[in-house]
Order: structure tokens, then sequence, then C-alpha cells
């Protein structure tokens, strides 16, 4: 099935734009033929020399010269319009793709979705007034002013022109496609060569194998030049052939064959008004890169945004917390990739406490805990927060009910201070230095947070944890970067805040010692068995 002219999942963001983007079309229509009126005008000085046909030339001219300025400002606002518009619905979407989905996208890709693919769609969006004009509006009325004054035996002229066009417009992209592939392979080849030689150098020596890289090297260099005399012979070669048919001469010689003996205005409108189709097609391939490059950023775009979001939320008060509050979960059933990472687990976690979730890798237990703080949306059951579900509460408040600290967090490049205030913007230094050394860390609140080892960043994200307002606090490994001693006494920091502040403390470990001291464990090693124990422990002894 076709796709659509325009993907509906960008339709929002480009519908305020249309108005100038059709101003611009027209503009840029009313200028093509105000260039062939022009072009008009000198046909009739050649037959007829006089300052009237000398004034409407320069004036259609100047007035084909506005046109264009202006369809180029229209265009470009119309643009303006439409990119600041996607920008911001594709940062409000991606901030709310559920973490499994938003797993799935490199940093890489991310980047190139919200910078090269957009500034992909700038470019089409911007030309698409020239190139219609150039496309459609010029040739049209160009060939019907050619059959008008010389008959249709004038068209003859822009066979080669029209088939040379065709042949570099559609056929030598596909060629050079495939040759560009081949060339890129072998540019990495020669890549991987190079750096095999020169920064294994000293593996290679130790294993005699600085030959080899040396001969894919050569191998590989070997292989470029074939490619690039093949892609000479094949690609290159027909291109300038091409545009050799599109260059006036080619026009001329035609032209003059067919109307040698038709009086000067007929000859000379057959002459300029092929040039006038001709022309154009040598810049067109500019042109319709653009719009190539458009469409398939369009294509990955609207793929991002009609990934499935997580809900708003419509509850725009945060629970209020009590002692009897408490984070809890029934029959939860989490899919990912078609497959049941989490499968019917119930429990109730107790506030006031520290709980434990251990289990072998790939047992579910981030996934929990994505779910627990509304990242993931169940297939089956539910999570609720003081009687209610996870997912009705405000999208921007549920941090402040729960709030989920990933492991191997990182730390935005600014100093200690600003990373900290990410939790309480509102809190003095003081405070600021207590989170930190109850995080076990001893640091100045002055320090670049990017020159801190993987450890010192880990427990900065932890010095957030002691001063956010959150009830329930979700933590995934937060000891695995610390050794065992710091590791125990940020537990026992950890065991008193939940105990002094009644907060509901959740930690994913594959730590034992730190499963042991928890005040109650859920084990994910055999989701199938332990769900009615889970349960048990959940509805009544956890009471």
């Amino acid at each position: 099935m076709p796709r659509p002219l325009v993907e509906p999942s960008l339709v929002p963001a480009l519908r305020p734009a249309l108005p100038a983007l059709a101003a611009g079309v027209l503009a840029a229509a009313a200028s093509g033929v105000a260039m062939l009126g022009a072009l008009w005008s000198v046909v009739q000085l050649i037959g007829e020399p006089s300052m009237t046909w000398a004034g409407w030339a320069c004036g259609l001219w100047l007035t084909g010269v506005t046109l264009a300025a202006t369809s180029s400002w229209l265009s470009h606002h119309a643009e303006s319009l439409f990119e600041a518009r996607l920008r911001r619905q594709l940062a409000a979407h991606l901030v709310r793709l559920p973490a499994s989905t938003l797993s799935r996208y490199s940093g890489d890709a991310l980047r190139r979705l919200v910078s090269d693919d957009i500034s992909a769609l700038h470019h089409m969006t911007a030309h698409l007034p020239a190139e219609f004009a150039t496309l459609i509006v010029v040739p049209a009325v160009t060939i019907a002013v050619l059959v008008a004054s010389a008959g249709p035996v004038a068209l003859l002229a822009l066979a080669p022109g029209i088939v040379a066009a065709l042949f570099y417009l559609f056929v030598i992209p596909r060629m050079a496609a495939r040759h560009s592939a081949e060339s890129a392979d072998v540019m990495g080849d020669i890549a991987t060569a190079v750096d095999d030689y020169a920064r294994g150098i000293h593996v290679c020596r130790i294993y005699g194998a600085q030959t080899g890289a040396a001969a894919d090297y050569a191998e590989s260099t070997a292989r470029f030049t074939r490619g690039m005399q093949e892609r000479v012979r094949l690609v290159a070669t027909p291109a300038a052939l091409a545009v050799a048919l599109m260059q006036a001469t080619a026009t001329f010689a035609i032209a003059y064959t067919v109307g040698y003996r038709w009086d000067a205005t007929t000859l000379a409108a057959t002459i300029l008004f092929s040039l006038a189709i001709v022309t154009p097609a040598l810049r067109l391939g500019h042109g319709l890169d653009y719009v190539a490059a458009g469409r398939a950023a369009a294509v990955r775009l609207a793929a991002a945004l009609d990934e499935p979001t997580l809900p708003a939320g419509e509850a725009l008060t945060v629970p209020a917390s009590s002692p009897s509050d408490r984070l809890e979960i029934v029959d939860l059933t989490v899919m990912i990739a078609d497959r049941r990472v989490v499968d019917g687990v119930t429990h109730a976690f107790r506030p006031a406490a520290i709980t434990a979730i251990t289990g072998p890798s790939g047992a579910g237990k981030s996934t929990l805990l994505k779910a627990l703080a509304g990242f993931e949306i169940p297939e089956l059951g539910t999570v609720r927060y003081a009687g209610q579900s996870v997912l009705t509460i405000d999208e921007n408040l549920r941090p402040q009910s729960i709030l989920l600290t990933p492991q191997g967090a990182d730390v935005l490049p600014a100093t200690v201070r600003e990373n900290i205030a990410l939790a309480a913007p509102d809190t003095t230094d003081a405070e600021y230095n207590a989170a930190l050394r109850r995080a076990q860390i001893d640091i100045s609140l002055d320090t670049d947070a990017t020159s801190l080892s993987g450890g010192e960043r880990q427990r900065v994200g932890l010095a957030r944890v002691f001063l956010s307002p959150a009830a329930v606090l979700l933590l995934d490994e937060p000891t695995s970067a610390l050794d065992d001693r710091t590791a125990a006494e940020l537990l026992k920091e950890l065991r008193h805040f939940a105990h002094a502040e009644g907060k509901t403390i959740v930690i994913v470990t594959h730590d034992p010692a730190l499963a042991d001291d928890a005040d109650d464990r859920l084990d994910l090693d055999s989701p199938n068995s332990h769900n009615a124990a889970t349960r048990n422990a959940a509805l009544t002894g956890a009471e």
C-alpha cells in the first residue's frame, strides 16, 4: 500500500504552516509564468524590435524575481513554523515513551530524529514551491507555448533533454547508490586495517600479525581503486553524457534542424522555450535529493510519533502520604517484544521499610521497577499507590509520589550542587552537604560532576534520594559501583531514612548481603511458582 503524501503524524505540526506554504507555491508558480512571459517578450522583440517589448521583458523579469524572492520567504517562514511545532511535538512525545520503547532507540538514532531528520524536512519544505514550479508549472506552460507558436514538431527539440533528464534523475541515482554502498564497505575495511596496524601494533608484534594487517590494507585499497574505476565506467561516464545532452548545444541543433525554414520569431520561440524546460533539469537533481531525504526523514519521524505513549494521567493532586499508604501490585504482567518479562506478580510494599527485589539477570527486576514508577504500561494487572493506579496520576506529578533512580544514572555536565538541586532546588548548601554525607561521599558542591568516577557519580545521584519529597523511592542496583564497606554504610543510612521518615524504599540488587539486610524481599527467581507465596505475604503477613 503506497504511503500517504503527508504522514498523518506530522499533520498537526504542518497544519498551521499550510497557508504560508500554499502562498509560497502560488508565488513560485506565478514567478515561473512571469519569467516565461519575459521570455515571450524577448521572442517578440527579435521579430519586432521596439521599446514596448523591451519594457515588457524587463518588467516581467523584475516581477518574476520579486515573486521568486517572495516565494522563498514564504516557504522558509512556513518551514520555520512547521519545524518549531514538530520539535516540540517530538520532544513531548519522546519523554512519554515507555522505557522499553525508548530503549530500542540508540543515542545516535534519537540524535538523528531530533536534529538531522527535522533538518531534512526543513530542506524539503523550503524547496517545495520552487520544485513545484520547475517540475510542473513551467514545463506545462512552455509546452503549450511551443505547440501554439511552432506546432507539435517543435517538441522534438525537447527530446534529448527530456530523455537525458529522466536518465540522470532516475537511472543514475540507482547506479550510484549501489556503487556508493560498495565503496562504503571498502572504506570500512580500509579503516579497520589501518586501525589494526596502527593502534594495535603492539599486539600485532606480539603475535606476528602486523603483516596480515598490512596485507589487509593493501588488498582493501586495491579494491577501492578497482571500485572507483568501475564507478567512472558505469556511473560517471553515463552521467556526463546525460548532462551533455541537456546542454543548449543539443537543443539548438535539433531546433534548427526542424525549424531552419521558419521565421525568426518562431525559430527563436522554439529555441528559447525549449531551453526553459531543459536548463532547469540541470539543477533538479539537487532539489529532488532534498525531497527524497525529506520523505525518508518523514517516515522515520512518523514511526517515532506513532509509538504508543504512557498515559498522561488525570489526577492533578499527589496522593497524601501517610503511614498507611502503600505501593502494591496485583497480578502484574508486563510484555516487552512479545515476551512476558513480568508474569502475574502480586505484592504489597510496606511503608517505612526497605524491600529488596532479587533474581537472576533477565528475571524482570528492572522492568518491574519501571512499572512501579509508571514508566511501563502493564499488559495485565495494575500498580496502585494510596489506593489509586499510578498511571492515573498526572505525569508531571508522579515523581513527587514515586521517584525512580535507574541503574548507572549519569550526571549532567554541571556542578555537583546543580545536579543535586534537581531533587530539591530550594534547599540550602548545608542540606546538600548532609545528603552527600548520607550517600557516603564527601566532595565540594562546586566540583564538576563530569570529572567524578563512576562510583562517585552514582552516590551524587543517591544524594538526591535523601532530599526527594517522594514517599516511594525506587533504586536500581544502587551499590553496583561501591565497595562492600561503603555499600553497608549506605544501606544503614537508607534503612534509617525509611524508618524515620516513613519512606517506602524498593531496591533491585544482585548483592546477597544487601538483600539479607533488607526488611522485606521479593524474589523473581521463579515467577510462576512464587506468586502464591508473594500474594499471601502481601495481603496478610505484611499488614
